[in-house]
């Protein structure tokens, strides 16, 4: 798995471990910042090296392109100011101590259990206009941007949605294609969204980790994924960048995905339905939603 060119000691870590199951997700993440952080490899060069790391050493499942898609955007495509070098995010890793600490002593806004009953229709004008343009989609592949309006006589059939509001109907990639899901396209980042995504930390923990950052933003949406996450949206308005980048490395370091922090990747559509191996459909329960976090 070593690569011929030189990489700092942390860089060499990362690339010497292998993907376990459970774990795949997260270190695509790691690796494509640490060698975006380089300086030293191209977006082009990494893409090549996460397919054949995946190929060689990811047996317990395949990776669909979107994944590796994913890690090269939050490593590659971050927006930088014209010439200035800006260094990718880099999160905590899992503190399982502090999680469980979290987990043990947070009071709980919800139980992590509990459908609300609301649906997709119910909650979204709240956190959009309707005039904003939505990004979701019934396949990853296929997003469409339209304003809230158009969405909502079908909104609860997705999904997935991104979390922000868009500029229009597409922006342009960091290559230069038209699209509609893209960090050209995002108006503003008004939502940072957790995942808890660990089959061993169960609905009603991740549920209390969620609650315990609600003391930093506002905890304003908690979503079942349909499979072992929750997805929790916190209102980020108001914190600023610094504010942003403090938080969410907090939720990492309590066990949050690392590649939530695009604001523009998908998350599950609150009250949406997942389509599952097989084609069998599971709601996407809506566990928790603050009536004012619009």
């Amino acid at each position: 798995m070593a690569l011929v060119l030189p990489f700092s000691r942390r860089v060499e870590e990362t690339l010497r471990e292998i993907p376990q199951a459970g774990e795949t997700h997260r270190w695509l993440a790691r690796a494509a910042a640490g060698l975006q952080a380089s300086g030293r490899v191209s977006r082009e060069a990494c893409s090549r090296f996460l397919h054949e790391c995946c190929a060689r050493w990811v047996s317990h499942r395949a990776i669909p392109e979107r994944e590796i898609e994913a890690a090269l955007r939050l490593a590659y495509d971050t927006p930088r100011t014209p010439g200035e070098r800006k260094p990718a995010p880099s999160w905590p890793s899992l503190d399982a101590s502090a999680r469980g600490n979290a987990a043990d002593t947070a009071p709980s806004l919800f139980d992590g259990v509990t459908d609300t009953g609301l649906c997709a229709s119910d909650v979204l004008p709240a956190m959009f206009g309707p005039d904003e343009f939505v990004c979701a989609g019934w396949v990853c592949e296929r997003p469409i941007s339209r304003p809230l309006r158009e969405w909502l006589p079908r909104v609860g059939t997705a999904q997935f949605i991104a979390p922000n509001p868009m500029k229009g109907p597409r922006g342009v990639t960091k290559e230069g294609k038209p699209s509609a899901r893209c960090q050209d396209n995002v108006a503003e980042r008004r939502y940072l969204v957790a995942e808890f995504d660990d089959a061993t930390f169960g609905k009603p923990e991740q549920a209390r980790v969620a609650s315990a950052l609600n003391c930093a933003l506002p905890l304003v949406l908690a979503v079942d994924s349909g499979g072992k996450s929750l997805h929790c949206w916190f209102d980020c308005r108001g914190a600023g960048g610094n504010g942003m980048a403090a938080f969410f490395a907090a939720a990492t370091r309590l066990g949050a995905d690392q590649t939530r922090w695009d604001p523009c990747g998908w998350v599950r559509m609150p009250g949406g339905l997942r389509i599952k191996d097989g084609g069998a459909k599971v709601k996407q329960r809506i566990l928790w939603f603050r009536k004012d976090g619009g």
